[in-house]
């Protein structure tokens, strides 16, 4: 640790002062919205740097005059020389590439291309709503978080749902924020449909591996997803109608050039579906986004943002007995808040660029029950109210540093109880007490260029959480490193340590409403993580291709698992029921992509092994993951044949998730010796996969002719095309001679229509 605090000031004081500073914010020209991660190049100096999440840069170029190119996906490229005799704030204004019917073109520049070469990120992808709108899914909703399953090295847990498991992770290891706000439960109808509408969203990245020092707090990886800010010149509305959800989102300028808003809905019409077929069905989930940009000066601007989504399920009915009748039902509600305040200031330098946020989020669950004059209420949340401050010092072009705070508190109500009538007298009323932690961590972190082939990017974070009777704390180094052969390829390594301080309790491998977070505690100490990869980056800029192969080594501690037969529901004392072990993953990945020309897509595929090791299960043996799944592959490919028609087509193979096989079973006497029990007999712990799976999603795109303000598209597919049902459970049956097991299938082809718009007063 000495050591890398050492390099880590060598770095920051290792550099020279560039003589003037450009600096600026990069935007769409036809709205006004900002555009993080667009590429600034310098060519004769083959240095450059990259707009932050709010579209900020700042340069210092070693020379006063040079040649600049900003770029960004599916935008043309703006090529200019400068000169620089002080200081300069200049805004970019990119045009987006669109074709002869005013489509846009989404392709990629040899610019940044080049920026996967030059940088030492290594396990991050960026995704964008516009990028992904046409990739087939699940009823043929655009899902950001399905899309990202199709990525090497994360996998879904069951078939058609949202649950993500990065690099031999589980599911509540993943830190999904929005807007800076985490956010607990990513899936609607029991995680089928992520919570995420895609007209809201701006762009995600996904982070597996070589985490940048100022995020923290999950062990697998960090899903950033950012809003909508709202066109400042222009109104538009954008939407679609689907066979089970429609949405529609405005957006617009409150004062032109000064404040713009967005607002979002969704619902689905699942209940009326069921309903229209004489099926009873009364769910349905809906969900809002909204947010507020304000530009105070050219140095300050405010972000509010807000996101509710609920899921509800309400069935009542009313039964005739003997005595009257009586009123039966069941019901809960599942929902997710999030709220952001964000101030972003710019100093007088040009240089240093700081980020001030207040968010809050809150995460709960209702279930209720009426039932012969009884009645039930399970009622669990958790509450977050934060704040942090982060500042970017952009001291050259080859000199970026990053340092911060952040502080959470988290307020847990676990397993709140109310019951009326008999079934008092077996289930007591539980208050629930509050449980109260404070989370937080400071952070330090240098990304340079040491020489025109190595580029190292060090940081440290120190992390902490109190609770009531614990606290725990701890040093989080990271570093990445790149050495470039050339301007086409390079080699990358990476070593993060991660630390999680709560953890989520659950029943199943589905989001249901009985699962709930939960600190550490005395007893349960925090997760911790540790990972190292490598990679190899190669580009072909005429064919827009790039090639990227990463192997990773991560080994997991302090993981938490069930004893066998735990009990789990209506248990306060549920810390009893958990043990304490470890976890490997090892793996390699290769991903294919290109952005550019009639044909686009990409190909992935995982290959990987996934451990556990608990002294009290499985002997103490080490046995496979549930979700350790040897094998992914998936190939994504959009073909265009015309501005008017196109075809998109996804193909998934994965192999099976693992469960623990019945092997036989024998006869023993209950305890009063009156009867005889039929005893299971089990095999190792997740000894046995299921069959292996794939699928075929087909998406036709026929876009009408429309005008300059109007435009519209019909999406025609299928999701499982040729039929082949993933499996998804195993049953025990008897085939006249012995018992078997039974492979059940959960989704076969299901066909999709949608109609999408979009609207715009300029």
């Amino acid at each position: 640790m000495k050591k890398l605090l050492f390099l880590l000031f060598f770095l920051m004081i290792g550099s020279a002062q560039a003589q003037y500073t450009l600096s600026g914010h990069v935007y769409d020209r036809s709205d006004g919205e900002s555009l993080p991660g667009a590429t600034l190049y310098l060519p004769e100096i083959q240095s450059g740097t990259a707009t932050n999440a709010y579209g900020f840069y700042s340069i210092s170029p070693s020379t006063s005059t040079f040649r600049v190119q900003v770029s960004y996906l599916g935008y043309q490229t703006i090529d200019t020389t400068l000169s620089l005799s002080e200081n300069l704030t200049l805004n970019f204004f990119l045009d987006e590439n669109v074709g002869q019917l005013g489509e846009i073109e989404v392709s990629a520049t040899p610019i940044e291309l080049q920026e996967q070469v030059n940088s030492t990120r290594m396990g991050t992808i960026k995704l964008q709503p516009r990028e992904i709108s046409s990739i087939p899914t699940l009823g043929g909703e655009s899902d950001l978080i399905k899309v990202a399953q199709l990525l090497p090295g994360v996998t879904s847990g069951n078939e058609g749902t949202t649950g993500m498991f990065v690099r031999g992770g589980t599911d509540d290891q993943n830190l999904v924020i929005l807007d800076d706000a985490v956010v607990y439960n990513i899936g609607h109808l029991f995680g089928f449909f992520s919570v995420f509408n895609s007209d809201a969203i701006k762009n995600v990245e996904l982070v597996k591996g070589a985490f940048p020092a100022n995020q923290g707090g999950r062990l697998s990886s960090v899903m950033d997803v950012r809003m909508n800010e709202g066109s400042l010149q222009r109104y538009n509305a954008r939407g679609g109608i689907g066979l089970l959800t429609s949405r529609l989102t405005i957006d617009g300028p409150v004062i032109p050039e000064k404040m713009s808003f967005m607002v979002a809905a969704r619902r689905t019409y699942i209940d009326k579906v069921f309903q229209a077929v004489g099926v009873p069905l009364p769910y349905y989930f809906y969900d809002y986004n909204a947010k507020l940009n304000y530009k105070i000066s050219e140095n300050d601007r405010i972000y509010v943002s807000t996101y509710l989504g609920d899921d509800v399920l309400a069935f009542d009915e009313t039964e005739q007995t003997n005595e009257g009748s009586e009123d039966l039902g069941f019901g809960f509600n599942l929902g997710n808040f999030t709220s952001t305040i964000r101030w972003n200031h710019i100093y007088k330098n040009k240089k240093t660029f700081s980020n001030v946020t207040l968010h809050q989020t809150r995460f709960k669950y209702d279930i209720e029950g009426d039932f012969i004059n009884n009645s039930i209420l399970i009622r669990s949340q958790i509450q977050d109210v934060g704040l942090s401050a982060d500042w970017e010092y952009f001291e050259s072009p080859n000199n970026k540093f990053v340092f911060g705070a952040q502080t959470v508190g988290h307020f847990f109500r676990p397993n709140v109880i109310s019951t009326s009538g008999e079934i008092s007298d077996f289930i007591e009323n539980r208050k629930g007490g509050l449980i109260q932690n404070l989370e937080g961590a400071i952070y330090a972190g240098n990304e340079r260029e040491l020489t025109e082939n190595l580029s190292v990017n060090v940081g440290l974070r120190l992390s902490f959480t109190a609770a009531e009777n614990a606290f725990y704390s701890g040093p989080e180094p990271r570093l990445a490193a790149r050495y470039k052969f050339n301007d086409r390829h390079s080699v990358k390594a990476s070593y993060s340590l991660m630390r999680q301080y709560m953890h989520r309790v659950s029943s199943s491998s589905i989001a249901l409403p009985t699962d709930l977070w939960y600190p550490v505690t005395a007893s349960i100490k925090p997760q911790y993580s540790h990972q190292i990869s490598t990679g190899y980056t190669r580009i072909f800029p005429a064919e827009q291709i790039s090639v990227t192969i990463e192997g990773y080594l991560k080994s997991l501690e302090n993981l938490i698992e069930y004893r066998e037969g735990a009990s789990l529901i209506l248990n306060d004392n549920f810390e009893n029921e958990l043990l304490a072990g470890s976890g490997r993953s090892i793996g390699l990945e290769f991903l294919i992509r290109k952005n550019s020309g009639k044909f686009t897509g990409w190909a992935s595929y995982s290959i990987s092994k996934t451990n556990r090791t608990f002294d009290e299960l499985n002997r103490g043996q080490t046995y496979p993951a549930k979700y350790d799944r040897r094998h992914v592959a998936s190939f994504v490919s959009l073909f265009e044949f015309n501005d008017r028609v196109s075809f998109s087509a996804v193909w998934t193979y994965q192999s099976g998730a693992r469960f623990t096989p019945q092997t036989g079973q024998f006869l023993m006497p209950n305890s009063s010796l009156t009867s005889v029990e039929l005893i299971p007999i089990y095999d190792d712990r997740n000894g046995t996969a299921l069959g292996s799976s794939h699928r075929l999603d087909i998406n036709f795109i026929l876009k009408p002719r429309g005008s300059r303000r109007f435009g519209g598209e019909w999406h025609i597919g299928a999701y499982n095309f040729y039929n082949r049902a993933a499996p998804f459970r195993v049953d025990v049956q008897y085939n006249g001679s012995a018992y078997e097991y039974a492979q059940q299938g959960l989704f076969g082809f299901i066909p999709s229509i949608a109609y999408n718009f979009n609207f715009s007063s300029k």
